[in-house]
């Protein structure tokens, strides 16, 4: 069962059943490439870049698929306002709303044609400018720009 974080924006404490996000990760036997620190420096990246960004696919790890859930990033995101050093807030559509944290996110995918938009996503754009964040496993293909935020152990 997921808890909702609670809405303490000064002293935030990740609270969203850290046991049961244990438990998914070690049932599926990921391992996590992101620390706390490593998502707050992406989201700057991306908050930098977001005009390259049109669209931000995004998966979470207790998801079985992925269920069309989009990264909002735009000019007025803010460090501290609505991401923070363990979590982000009402960043990530769908249900639940409100507070993730880091480590909920398995992946992001950034993908050549956006749904609904016309023209392309500059993936080569967004591959470099994530590049300045260091270490980040990026997968480019020809349709998409993915980060894995966790791999498999039997991978």
């Amino acid at each position: 069962m997921l808890t909702c974080y609670s809405h303490q924006k000064h002293n935030l404490t990740a609270v969203r059943d850290d046991k049961y996000l244990d438990r998914v990760v070690s049932e599926r036997g990921l391992v996590g490439y992101l620390n706390n620190a490593k998502w707050v420096k992406l989201l700057h990246v991306l908050v930098t870049h977001h005009s390259l960004i049109k669209e931000c696919q995004v998966k979470l790890i207790w998801e079985k698929k992925h269920i069309g859930r989009v990264l909002l990033i735009n000019e007025n995101t803010n460090y501290q306002f609505d991401y923070y050093n363990r979590a982000m807030e009402a960043m990530i559509t769908g249900r639940p709303s409100g507070w993730y944290a880091y480590r909920e996110i398995e992946w992001l995918t950034f993908p050549r044609y956006p749904a609904g938009q016309s023209g392309e996503q500059n993936l080569d754009g967004i591959q470099a400018a994530l590049a300045s964040v260091g270490q980040i496993p990026l997968v480019l293909t020809t349709d998409v720009l993915r980060l894995n935020a966790y791999c498999s152990i039997a991978s």
